[in-house]
């Protein structure tokens, strides 16, 4: 590789007078931002950093960024192929140029918004198995920093797809907005509350077609329903009383809740189901969820108005469950609807308990299911007295084994047209958490 000096007459730099090898080694101490304005001034120095015929520079400057490495990758193909480890930094630093500068382009921002969600899941993963991930550090920068929070609730698309992402990304980051850091996102995000109340409640919402859960005719995730289920359960569990309204999920910018190491998922438990679980499950009056679907109240059917009335309450249950990896041969009520998409990711049927406020529990059987699009679906039924009464249909937010846990549609086993549904989030906690169960109106 010719790395003469960029203009005739101009003296040579003394990086260039080192053989290829040690200039690059010396370039893998510095900042991305800085190689790249080096690689500008001159061909030379351009050659060097982006013609280069192994990816050594590229390898030692993403490590030194302090990503986690890529054989932690949440997507298994991307742990098996030759990492490109220049178009892995250069899909980062973009997306960080665009958070802190603002982006130019639709394009600009879809690959923003996907490099970030890819980082965030990749996270999950890679805390699922280690307790550890380098990706946090760079990620709450982005979130705390950048322009990211400030945008994320005024912006709007007519694009569906980049809509899709946004809705996908502000579930993913909804648990990160602080009160008295974000006052003015937080204000916006509780606006939205009586719009998702709207949507979540809208009974019309929840049909075979959609398997009676956040998902498109065509069984992908549908976001836009999965942000207005989180939007709802996250504003109530910000209003709970006392010390409730710290029981919630982790964030993807929380650290590794303590004792949590013991329960690393294994290859097997690719999901994580053995161990206890706290699940959120939010409900209306049946009289009142009637009234809203069905009659002219505050300009009904179906008008986010209704909720603007100050008698209009909104239930919250907390409940334990513990859950444990069973064979299908001992479900005695479910029966998984499919086999997974993935190879890397078999099917999972779940068996086990909950457990409400009231002392009353139940059998929970169900399945975790990779869906193409490479999202984990959660589908549970709970039984009691031999009869399934209730079932659930979520999915993972966060990436697979993420710790931020299920967000998903529970209704009945019937699906009848007027059946009752709400939201649920389900999340795992240590075994030896404290049972602190309630309901709260």
């Amino acid at each position: 590789m010719d790395l003469g000096a960029g203009m005739a007459g101009q003296p040579q730099s003394a990086i260039f007078t080192f053989p290829v090898e040690l200039a690059q080694d010396i370039l893998s101490f510095c900042h991305p931002w800085d190689v790249a304005a080096f690689s500008k001034t001159c061909r030379g120095a351009y050659a060097l950093v982006y013609q280069s015929t192994d990816q050594y520079l590229w390898r030692q400057l993403f490590h030194g960024y302090s990503f986690d490495p890529p054989q932690y990758s949440s997507e298994p193909s991307r742990r098996k192929e030759k990492k490109d480890w220049k178009k892995e930094l250069i899909c980062r630093m973009k997306a960080e140029l665009i958070l802190f500068r603002g982006p130019r382009t639709e394009v600009e921002t879809k690959e923003m918004l996907q490099t970030l969600i890819t980082v965030i899941e990749d996270s999950s993963y890679i805390l699922s198995r280690t307790g550890f991930s380098r990706n946090t550090k760079w990620l709450k920068r982005m979130v705390r920093q950048s322009l990211l929070l400030n945008n994320l609730y005024s912006i709007s698309t007519e694009d569906d797809a980049e809509a899709q992402l946004h809705a996908q990304i502000r579930s993913y980051l909804a648990l990160t907005i602080h009160p008295k850091q974000d006052e003015s996102t937080l204000a916006l995000f509780l606006e939205r509350r009586d719009t998702s109340r709207a949507y979540v409640y809208n009974l019309e919402h929840y049909k075979a077609t959609n398997q009676w859960g956040p998902f498109h005719t065509d069984g992908s995730v549908n976001w836009t329903h999965v942000e207005y289920l989180q939007d709802v359960v996250s504003c109530n569990i910000r209003e709970l009383p006392g010390s409730w309204a710290q029981t919630r999920p982790p964030s993807c910018l929380d650290p590794p809740r303590e004792g949590r190491a013991s329960g690393l998922m294994s290859e097997e438990d690719w999901a994580g189901v053995e161990g206890t679980w706290r699940r959120y499950v939010c409900f209306m009056d049946y009289r009142d969820l009637f009234a809203f679907n069905f009659t002219e109240l505050a300009g009904g059917p179906k008008n986010p108005k209704f909720f603007k009335d100050p008698r209009f309450r909104e239930a919250t249950r907390l409940i334990e469950l513990k859950l444990h990896i069973a064979r299908s041969s001992e479900l005695r009520y479910y029966r998984p609807p499919t086999e997974s998409h993935h190879p890397a990711y078999p099917t999972l049927c779940i068996g086990g308990s909950s457990k409400g406020v009231n002392g009353n529990e139940a059998i929970v059987e169900g399945c975790v299911i990779m869906g193409q699009d490479g999202v984990a679906r959660w589908e549970i039924i709970s039984i009691y007295d031999d009869h399934p009464q209730w079932s659930s249909h979520g999915v993972q937010i966060g990436g697979v084994g993420s710790a931020m846990g299920v967000i998903g549609v529970w209704t009945t086993t019937n699906h009848d047209p007027d059946d009752p549904a709400g939201p649920f989030w389900l999340w795992k906690v240590e075994d030896n958490s404290p049972t602190h169960l309630m309901e709260f109106t």
